[in-house]
């Protein structure tokens, strides 16, 4: 009995050999991202439409006669910021009535791209 035992060691250590290894579970791949390229320009042209109105609106809520109000859309500038967010800062002209004297500004203004709408208006005169 102890002959066949020793027959019976190879054989089994055969057949360990030939068992299949356990197979791994795959790894999980992460879904591919999305990438939304928005042309600079047209986020530029946005921003700029929006800002206006508002910039007149911040006016009017400080002069609330204001007479001409130009907005010299050749001094814009433009910068990206976080959140989907265009600062566009520029100059302008207003009357504070309807006199002939005009006073000069600066003005910067956020646009936020989500929601379309201005977040922000900032003056200076």
């Amino acid at each position: 009995m102890i002959r066949a035992s020793y027959l019976c060691l190879p054989l089994a250590c055969l057949l360990a050999a030939c068992e299949t290894p356990p197979q791994l579970a795959p790894r999980p791949v992460p879904p591919a991202t999305t990438r939304i390229t928005v042309d600079p320009h047209a986020m530029s042209r946005a921003a700029s439409a929006a800002c206006e109105p508002a910039v007149a609106d911040a006016l009017k809520r400080r002069y609330p006669q204001p007479g001409s109000v130009m907005l010299m859309a050749d001094r814009e500038q433009y910068y990206q910021r976080p959140n989907a967010q265009t600062q566009v800062n520029g100059e302008g002209l207003f009357e504070p009535d309807d006199s002939s004297s005009s006073i000069g500004f600066h003005y910067a203004c956020l646009y936020n791209a989500r929601t379309g709408k201005v977040d922000d208006v900032q003056m200076r005169y």
